[in-house]
């Protein structure tokens, strides 16, 4: 929970926008897809936004990795996976898009499951 706030923070803290127009998370505080997809799109030309985009998904791959370590080091059975897991603005934004084509649905859409999901599948885990 601590990396949602932190993320919400360096989302808000690096906008050039003003807040009343940046996109808001979802009604339940999580990191939504229109607050991905703009920070994607403004990190093409604002470094802090870059940096935004770049921490947060960098943690959701290194969280996701641990999480899946601790749960077989307490005896969870093991995920398989045939291939290794990647993430990049690139991938997470196609992720993204095909997940959630409706632009109407991006503020109440979760951005990090959608993701996590997308890495799971990619990675052929099961």
């Amino acid at each position: 929970m601590r990396f949602v706030f932190f993320v919400l923070a360096l989302l808000l803290a690096g906008s050039t926008i003003a807040p009343a127009h940046a996109a808001s998370s979802t009604s339940k505080g999580q990191i939504s897809v229109a607050q991905v997809m703009e920070m994607a799109t403004r990190a093409q030309s604002d470094a802090a936004a870059r940096t935004t985009v770049i921490a947060y998904l960098a943690g959701i791959g290194e969280t996701t990795g641990l999480m899946m370590s601790e749960a077989q080091a307490r005896g969870a059975a093991p995920v398989h996976c045939t291939g290794a897991f990647n993430l990049d603005e690139s991938v997470a934004i196609a992720a993204l898009s095909a997940a959630v084509p409706d632009q109407a649905l991006w503020t109440e859409t979760a951005a990090t499951p959608i993701i996590v999901a997308d890495m799971f599948s990619r990675g052929g885990c099961r």
